[in-house]
């Protein structure tokens, strides 16, 4: 067995007793004692050995405590008198009650107790100067010191299970907030494909109807039209067979993101279940708002034509931001949505004027719809921000890409003429 280095903290305690014995073994040579054996080079040895081994007491408390009682009993049975490195043993006993399973040392204390008892009392009928209260000082000097090891050891236990349940806490929280914009992730890819699948199904039709009305036209641009079908058909059976995958991840990642709201105890909304909403949704969404307690004042501005995914990303957004206005703006707050179509851009501003930050409830959440928000935000190659207001209450304010070449071409068609 290794031996390892004692600590510093031990090692004063072992030096401070044993200062006090060997200041005892002097008072005693110096005074003389009428009854017991004189201190001499073997008496000062076993005073030493008594101590020493308290510098090692936390590295192994149950050695430590059988090699300091052991001095003890031989210089009580040569009939040394007591000095302050008696209270060696006491300290190794607390070490073992604090360092040890509770079973074990009981079990170790007790034997300790037996034997200074049982030795105590040869002495209590050998000699005539050992009391018979001796063995109540005993009892209690062995019971007292264990006793506090004790209520230590369940301490350091109980601040160890603290650590551990935060610690798993905050593991929790981070595979809950993984799940949620894994999740999050996945619709928005889902909703991406959807949207794109829809744009190549009518580029390709169109090529083949326009390839059957030129068929009588030039041969290379009846053969381009053909090319454009044929890969736009390629690209839908080639997403088509990636999206399985897409699928099985995007199920999995909703099964777990709907483990973690039912553990929360927050229920599935129907707006979670709505196939591919867009801005002239936001009217009805804005009133089931209201309907639920909070009232909003909605603008929806512009003209201009917005992608479907730009769209339905608009509307994520303003719902993702009503529903936080909802849990965290308080009673008596109103909200105000702004929703802006210009030519290349869609802003959206969703403000509350309840207490204005997000509440312990949702930073213990972590902040899932808004890393969500955040995520789509970014897919698109957008911008988001998000903070209390000045004067009280929460802003979210999005500004999304809405470039479309269905609004662009015919435009330059029309500068060129």
């Amino acid at each position: 067995m290794d031996l390892k280095t004692p600590r510093w903290g031990d090692i004063a305690i072992a030096a401070a007793l044993l200062v006090l014995g060997l200041i005892g073994v002097s008072q005693t040579v110096d005074i003389g004692v009428s009854r017991g054996h004189p201190y001499d080079a073997i008496g000062v040895a076993l005073v030493v050995a008594q101590v020493v081994p308290l510098a090692w007491r936390q590295h192994y408390p149950r050695l430590v405590l059988w090699a300091v009682l052991v001095p003890w009993l031989i210089a009580v049975g040569f009939g040394y008198p007591d000095t302050a490195a008696m209270f060696a043993i006491y300290v190794a006993l607390y070490g073992v009650a604090a360092y040890v399973a509770r079973r074990e040392a009981l079990l170790h204390g007790a034997a300790v107790l037996a034997v200074m008892i049982a030795w105590t009392t040869v002495g209590v009928l050998v000699t005539d100067f050992v009391p018979w209260t001796a063995l109540v000082a005993v009892t209690l000097a062995v019971i007292v010191p264990m006793m506090v090891g004790f209520v230590d050891f369940r301490r350091r236990e109980r601040l160890t299970e603290l650590e551990v349940a935060h610690a798993r806490r905050e593991q929790a929280q981070r595979t809950v907030a993984a799940d949620a914009v894994r999740a999050e992730r996945a619709r928005i890819a889902r909703e991406l494909h959807d949207v794109v699948a829809h744009e190549i199904t009518v580029m390709t039709l169109q090529a083949e109807g326009a390839r059957r009305l030129a068929k009588d036209s030039d041969e290379r641009v009846v053969q381009a039209l053909g090319t454009i079908s044929e890969s736009g058909r390629t690209g839908l059976a080639e997403m088509q067979r990636m999206i399985g995958v897409l699928r099985a991840s995007e199920q999995e990642a909703a099964e777990a993101a709907e483990h973690d709201r039912v553990v929360a105890g927050v229920p599935l909304s129907d707006a979670d279940l709505a196939p591919m909403p867009s801005l002239a949704a936001i009217p009805q969404l804005a009133q089931q708002v209201e309907d639920a307690g909070l009232p909003v004042d909605l603008t929806i501005s512009g003209t201009s034509h917005v992608p479907a995914g730009v769209e339905l990303s608009a509307y994520r957004i303003v719902q993702e931001a009503l529903t936080n206005a909802m849990k965290h703006a308080g009673p008596g707050a109103r909200a105000t949505v702004a929703v802006e179509r210009r030519r290349r851009l869609v802003r959206i501003t969703v403000d509350d004027d309840g207490r204005g930050a997000i509440s312990d409830a949702a930073r213990l959440s972590g902040g899932h719809g808004l890393r969500g928000m955040r995520e789509r935000v970014q897919a698109l190659g957008g911008a988001l921000e998000y903070g209390p207001r000045r004067g009280g209450g929460f802003r979210v304010m999005a500004e999304l890409p809405s470039g479309d070449d269905q609004v662009a071409v015919p435009r330059a068609k029309e500068e060129t003429r």
